[in-house]
């Protein structure tokens, strides 16, 4: 499976080298040249990842893989004197799903202003802007759906246009560390009219899908879109993480055109950098990255991989509780990707810092290789009751990706 994957890729990577597919001149084209250097070193094939607040631009149904608030600025300086800029905040919330915000900003820099005898009467400029209201939904453990509505401006001079539009999509997670995404924009097109005219913004849709390997420390991306009255347009782009999860490394191509770059990850904080390579010059994004906690309850099993039958054969389930109230009881079941209870740990009154799970059932017998989901359930002294947020812990023992070394616990 993972090499007819990787061949897929290889394939698909060749077609896109070999096309090319320019926005240029269309309404709103500032809104497809994407958000964030993590995704932008990947090429901006993002839709079918959107594993971070980046999903605000690029799929809203990918919010839901957000775990804890997300907080992202992004700043790119392009051509003579103008530059291109992205804020993004998400915040999960325990049943009601996913919301984000995010604002794109586009600003040309002075630009002088002639009559017809191409006298300078002064200067001006052209600023364009988008502002994203998300929301993003589990509908099951393998399908999300999200929508964007977006308020986009411009302001040339003297002359503004303001517009509403509405994006939607799709994620889904057809097996294990394969997903797939879908987005819909311009559903509903933002109308903008400065003078006279009017201009629409193009519908567009856009399909992606993402690989992850080797202890989801390799992740490969695709993405192909086709916007109305236009080309089809491909990406294709790639990430692998170093020293345990600390550094990543990025390449990608988007419609024959080079991008790469490389990110720097510490405890909440991110540091990210693209590189481009446009037609007119090369461009430069910098991301930074928080992510602070939501929930009172977070669960986080070292490692997410391992073999009952190998050499790191358990998994240390850290259990953190912000709570105000004290603790009456708790308990901390795993479950299959059906849904059936196959492993139950429960206490009263203090919640130890970890769980020990060795990929056995309550009989003791070896489960299945597979994803399993672990939930932790806290019941406090006034009766209130919580949930965490489902973590995955994924059993592997028919292949030898869990023989690398992998560190559990502290």
């Amino acid at each position: 499976m993972k090499q007819g994957i990787i061949l897929l890729f290889i394939i698909i990577s060749c077609v896109v080298c070999s096309a090319e597919t320019k926005y240029y001149g269309l309404p709103g084209e500032y809104l497809q040249w994407g958000t964030g250097a993590r995704a932008m070193g990947m090429g901006g094939a993002f839709s079918g990842l959107s594993d971070d607040v980046s999903a605000i631009y690029f799929n809203p149904a990918g919010l839901t893989q957000i775990k804890s608030g997300q907080f992202t600025a992004m700043a790119s300086n392009l051509f003579e004197g103008s530059f291109y800029n992205f804020l993004g905040f998400a915040h999960p919330t325990q049943k009601a799903g996913v919301l984000g915000l995010g604002v794109v900003l586009l600003n040309s820099g002075d630009m002088e202003e002639t009559n017809i005898r191409q006298e300078t009467l002064g200067k001006f400029q052209d600023s364009r802007q988008g502002i994203f209201v998300s929301y993003g939904k589990r509908i099951s453990r393998s399908i999300s759906c999200g929508a964007s509505v977006k308020l986009v401006s411009q302001q040339i001079s003297s002359f503004n246009g303001t517009g509403i539009g509405l994006d939607g999509g799709l994620f889904l997670l057809p097996r294990d560390r394969l997903s797939l995404g879908i987005s819909l924009k311009n559903i509903i097109s933002p109308v903008l009219r400065l003078q006279e005219e009017e201009e629409k913004f193009p519908f567009s849709l856009q399909a992606g899908l993402g690989s992850r390997m080797l202890n989801n420390n390799l992740i490969f991306t695709m993405d192909v879109d086709k916007t109305l009255k236009q080309s089809l347009h491909a990406r294709i782009g790639g990430e692998y993480w170093l020293r345990k999860k600390t550094i990543a490394l990025r390449m990608g191509v988007d419609s024959g055109k080079l991008n790469a770059g490389f990110g720097i990850k510490r405890d909440k904080y991110g540091f990210d950098y693209a590189l481009g390579f446009q037609d007119i010059g090369v461009s430069h994004r910098l991301s930074f990255t928080w992510s602070f906690d939501t929930f009172g309850i977070l669960l986080t099993p070292e490692p997410d991989v391992f073999s009952p039958t190998g050499k790191f054969n358990q998994t240390r389930i850290k259990i953190q509780v912000k709570q105000l109230e004290k603790i009456k009881r708790w308990s901390l079941t795993i479950f299959n990707k059906w849904g059936n209870n196959i492993r139950y740990f429960e206490g009263k009154d203090d919640i130890p810092p970890y769980v020990i799970w060795n990929g056995r059932d309550e009989k003791q017998q070896i489960v299945f290789d597979g994803e399993y989901i672990c939930v932790l359930e806290i019941m406090d002294k006034s009766g209130e009751t919580f949930k965490s947020v489902p973590e995955s812990v994924f059993i592997v023992t028919t292949t030898s990706d869990v023989s690398v070394p992998m560190e559990i616990g502290e």
